[in-house]
């Protein structure tokens, strides 16, 4: 029995990830082929841009600290920044999980006067409660379809 051989890119770091992907995008590029392979370069570019180290930007914090700026002045608007894209993120797949619609979180809005995005951006506390609030509404959700049936 032939052993596959190990994953080359589990222990690389962001800036080898971003640089193997760009090269598979222009590799898939330069290829003749269909539109699938298109559509996968740039699906390749899109996560390589994602991933890329951003010290090379001026004005991000990497280059403002490497000419001399405060590392915590530097960094923490882009730490704050980052928390809120994060719940944001976690916030979807939570709802997805719990099998939410767009029409159950319109719900929130109309018992709150809130938008529930807004509770999720604004603070940890607002997360938790969006998250409470999701696993309410899938139990009666849950509640709901049992009596149909």
């Amino acid at each position: 029995m032939i052993k596959d051989h190990p994953n080359p890119y589990l222990q690389a770091s962001l800036r080898e990830l971003s640089t193997a992907l760009d090269r598979c995008a222009g590799q898939l590029q330069t290829a003749t082929g269909t539109v699938d392979r298109q559509d996968m370069a740039h699906l390749l570019l899109a996560a390589a841009k994602r991933l890329a180290p951003k010290d090379r930007r001026q004005g991000e914090p990497i280059s403002r600290v490497r000419a001399g700026a405060e590392v915590l002045p530097a960094f923490w608007p882009h730490y704050e920044l980052e928390k809120r894209a994060m719940r944001w993120h976690l916030f979807h797949q939570a709802a997805e999980a719990a099998g939410l619609t767009p029409a159950d979180l319109d719900e929130y809005l109309t018992l709150t006067g809130r938008r529930l995005m807004d509770r999720v951006l604004e603070s940890e506390e607002g997360y938790r409660e969006a998250l409470d609030w999701i696993e309410e509404t899938r139990r009666v959700g849950d509640r709901t379809s049992r009596r149909v049936e």
